[in-house]
C-alpha cells in the first residue's frame, strides 16, 4: 500500500509540472476503446 500511495504522489507531483502534450494519444485511446468494447462510450463521442 506504501508503494501504491508513493507512485500516486509521484505522478501527482509530475502532472503539476506537466506541459506537452502526450504523444499518440489518438492511438493509445482507439486501442483502449477496442479494448474496453462498451466501456468508453459515455464519456467519449466515439
Amino acid at each position: 500500500n506504501s508503494l501504491l500511495k508513493l507512485l500516486y504522489a509521484g505522478i501527482l507531483n509530475a502532472s503539476k509540472k506537466w506541459t506537452m502534450p502526450v504523444q499518440n494519444w489518438n492511438l493509445a485511446l482507439s486501442q483502449l476503446a477496442i479494448h474496453f468494447e462498451g466501456r468508453l462510450d459515455g464519456v467519449l463521442d466515439i
